[in-house]
């Protein structure tokens, strides 16, 4: 198997022993702001459909394996900060001198991968969700640095997405039929672009209910 599946692996697994994965997100939303339209404080069924809704569009209309996974990063960054902030106190004092300082840029939760340990160590998510989302940490990392265009066909790509918990199954990969002549380069061509969006398409759905899961949780 390829470097980066073998890197994404050693990084993306293991719940007692990983070092924590590089990648950051922007400082979560204070009282009374908002994370793209959603109110942190006071959420409700039509904002939680709303970032759904919103997840789903903006992982189909990634154009690229690099640019889907990066998007599912950042909408999981969001689902946990959502998260997260349900564990702390919402008054005006203790969001001023207590919450906003663990939170900002330079905070000691101001990363994701430590935000993550935080939810995981709480409760508030399961250990597949967390491993799920260490795993998207580390590829989204490796295809940061990787400037090689993969396809989600990839064995690269395929590689770490059949180790998240969060897809039941991928689609088989095509076989001709014996009838059809091997040589045919423009079936087989056929056949690989309809494995890749059968491949994409599981993942876009796999993913939206991941982070739209996340999002939904109760603190406690």
């Amino acid at each position: 198997m390829s470097l980066l599946f073998n890197r994404v692996r050693w990084i993306g697994r293991g719940v007692e022993d990983e070092k924590p994965c590089p990648v950051e997100s922007a400082a979560p939303p204070r009282r009374g702001d908002t994370v793209r339209g959603i109110n942190v404080r006071e959420a409700t069924m039509d904002d939680t459909q709303a970032f759904e809704n919103r997840v789903l569009e903006s992982l189909n209309a990634s154009k690229t394996v690099r640019s889907f996974m990066l998007m599912a990063v950042e909408l999981l960054a969001e689902a946990v900060s959502l998260l997260m902030l349900q564990a702390f106190r919402k008054d005006d004092y203790a969001v001023k001198y207590a919450v906003e300082p663990l939170l900002s840029g330079s905070g000691p939760l101001g990363e994701l991968s430590v935000r993550l340990k935080l939810i995981y160590g709480l409760g508030m998510i399961s250990r597949k969700e967390y491993e799920d989302t260490e795993l998207l940490m580390a590829l989204g990392e490796e295809l940061t640095h990787d400037e090689h265009e993969y396809r989600f066909t990839d064995d690269e790509i395929l590689g770490p997405i059949s180790e998240l918990h969060c897809v039941s199954s991928l689609p088989p990969s095509p076989m001709l039929p014996p009838s059809v002549d091997p040589d045919d380069a423009l079936l087989a061509a056929m056949q690989q672009q309809r494995y890749q969006q059968m491949v994409r398409s599981t993942l876009v759905l796999s993913l939206t209910e991941l982070i739209a899961g996340i999002s939904l949780k109760k603190a406690f």
